[in-house]
Parts: C-alpha cells; sequence; structure tokens
C-alpha cells in the first residue's frame, strides 16, 4: 500500500491480500486487512477526500463476474459472498464510490483481470477485481458543490496489455478546482 497526500485529497494504491486457492486466508482478509484498512481509508476520509485504487481481489457485483452463475464461484478467492459483502461494507462505511460504475453503470463484459492458465482473455471471461474508488463527495451530483477534487471518469484500458499481463490497467479523470 502507498499512500499520497495531495493538497485537495489522498491517493491511496494498494495490492488487497488475495485470500488463496484453497480460501485458507479468508478469514484474515475479511476480520482483520478489510476491518483495519476500512478504518484507515475513513481516517483520511475525515480529512479530506480519499481515490483509492489498485488490485482489490474482489469481485463486487455480478455484473464484474463473467461466470457469476457457476457453482465454483461462490467458493473462489475474491468471489466469496465474505469478500463481496466486506468490500460493500467498506463503500458505505468510508463513503466511497466505484467510478467505473458511476459513468457506466450499465457496462457489461467489462473486466480487469483473465486467467492465464485457461486461456480466458481472448474469450473475455474474465472479472473486474481492480478498482479506482473515490470519495461520494468528489463526484458532482447535479445542483451540487463538490469538493476541491471532483471525479470526471473511470475507464478500463483493456486492450493495452493483450499478452503481456493478465491484468488490465485502469484510468481515471481528476478535475482540481482552484
Amino acid at each position: 500500500m502507498l499512500t499520497l497526500e495531495f493538497d485537495d485529497f489522498f491517493l491511496v494504491t494498494a495490492y488487497v491480500p488475495n485470500s488463496g486457492m484453497k480460501l485458507d486466508r479468508l478469514e484474515y482478509r475479511v476480520r482483520t486487512w478489510d476491518e483495519d484498512f476500512r478504518g484507515y481509508l475513513a481516517f483520511l476520509d475525515a480529512k479530506k477526500p480519499v481515490v483509492l485504487g489498485g488490485d482489490l481481489n474482489v469481485g463486487h457485483l455480478d455484473a464484474d463476474i463473467y461466470n457469476k452463475d457457476a457453482p465454483h464461484v461462490k467458493k473462489s478467492a475474491g468471489l466469496t459472498p465474505e469478500e463481496r459483502a466486506s468490500f460493500a461494507k467498506t463503500l458505505a462505511f468510508v463513503n466511497l464510490e466505484d467510478t467505473f460504475r458511476r459513468f457506466h453503470r450499465d457496462a457489461n463484459g467489462w473486466y480487469t483481470y483473465w486467467s492465464g492458465r485457461v486461456g480466458n482473455r481472448p474469450k473475455n471471461r474474465g472479472l473486474r477485481l481492480d478498482y479506482f474508488l473515490a470519495s461520494g463527495r468528489a463526484f458532482a451530483n447535479e445542483g451540487e458543490e463538490t469538493a476541491d477534487v471532483q471525479v470526471l471518469d473511470g475507464y478500463i484500458l483493456d486492450r493495452l496489455t493483450v499478452g503481456a499481463s493478465d491484468h488490465a490497467p485502469l484510468g481515471m479523470t481528476l478535475a482540481l478546482r482552484r
């Protein structure tokens, strides 16, 4: 994890621990890491808006999982009901919003990770495990003033790493009010 403090916001980048193929680290993930990380993000957010980006190792919504109805999904790292609920709890507790979903609410088939072991990328059988999240006050609602930092877009650059990585890079556009 890396935290950068700017005048108007905090930028946190993180690789969230994976629960393991046998889910042997699931309890640690949701009961220790997620709870501590949630508290840290809330501490920062009390001072100024937070932008969090990285491999958060969770497929939050059904739309983030290509085979959401497969029987093994709920037993897979990053996709367990416990991990998904813990992620939702973090979003609510810290008032964070998924930048990609904010601007592309109905997008389907947009993933950030594809297993290389079974050749899923060419078939676009993926998961969205990587995110940019931002404090809710960094988004403008009609007729509402935002913080000094405003999120204008969130996107996935899925074609940049074909053949080079099993993850896609993310992007977001921020505006600073001065």
